[in-house]
């Protein structure tokens, strides 16, 4: 930590008053050699924030910058000119965002933009902000009539592994609790496609959904949902096999993968 010298200690020894510009030096001195300090002892340029009203955050833009053959002038949509919406749900609904920590940097209301892959939350004056992705781990959505009630749970798939190898960084839905998770996906992307006689575009919101199933920690993306792939992806399952079959399971569906899981997680739990 360092300090501007100023000959000010030699004027009050001299019985003389400093000038006002020497004070001010000083002053400035010591605050910025007490930043220096808390940065070395914290190992960082800033303190993690307690809530979203010290981050670095930017205002939610409604629209897509839609590229490609159908779009050789690369003009910029409004959401309001492609039919559907981009969202998880148009409204927004109260929820609490998470760091990596686990500690809650609070709740808020937000929606979650499928498009791009973020959260939007109303900040001051209502304006509404993009929660940073580089605060954010998990956030919990609560039910609208019942904010004790939880009704979605999203986490960072920083964790999560592509059948190519490669992390993502996309927001994945959990879909239940236990020793082995279903996870999900969702992601919005511009289609278009020719109007009457071709000689206008239109332009909608395709949906795709990607599954991952983690174990102990350790997330896989399944290939698609269906027997050979959850079977693979689950191990010891043993007789839950027949008792998939017997119970007419389709693990073709959403559902049927979260009813066997379950079924896993009892037996685990009953093994241990």
């Amino acid at each position: 930590m360092s300090f501007i010298l100023t000959n000010t200690d030699t004027m009050l020894n001299n019985g003389s008053t400093p000038p006002l510009k020497f004070i001010v030096m000083n002053l400035v001195a010591l605050f910025l050699g007490a930043c220096t300090f808390a940065q070395m002892q914290g190992g960082a340029s800033y303190l993690p924030v307690p809530d979203l009203s010290a981050a670095t955050y930017t205002l939610a833009v409604h629209e897509v910058n839609f590229e490609g053959v159908s779009n050789l002038g690369k003009q910029r949509l409004t959401y309001d000119q492609v039919k559907g919406s981009p969202f998880f749900n148009d409204d927004f609904q109260q929820a609490e965002i998470f760091m990596a920590d686990g500690r809650s940097l609070g709740r808020y209301m937000v929606k979650f933009n499928l498009l791009t892959q973020e959260f939007h939350f109303l900040g001051k004056d209502k304006a509404e902000m993009v929660v940073p992705n580089d605060l954010a781990r998990k956030i919990v959505v609560y039910d609208k009539s019942d904010t004790s009630l939880q009704r979605a749970v999203f986490v960072r798939t920083l964790d999560f592994t592509s059948p190519s190898g490669k992390p993502l960084g996309e927001y994945a839905e959990q879909l239940n609790v236990g020793n082995a998770i279903l996870y999900k996906v969702e992601k919005k992307n511009v289609v278009t496609a020719d109007s009457l006689f071709g000689t206008l575009k239109r332009y909608y919101f395709g949906t795709t959904y990607a599954y991952f199933i983690g174990i102990n920690g350790r997330v896989n993306q399944l290939k698609k949902l269906s027997e050979d792939a959850v079977f693979t992806a689950l191990p010891a399952v043993g007789k839950l096999e027949e008792w998939a079959r017997k119970n007419k399971i389709n693990l073709k569906r959403e559902e049927g993968v979260l009813a066997l899981m379950q079924q896993w997680n009892a037996s685990f739990n009953n093994k241990r």
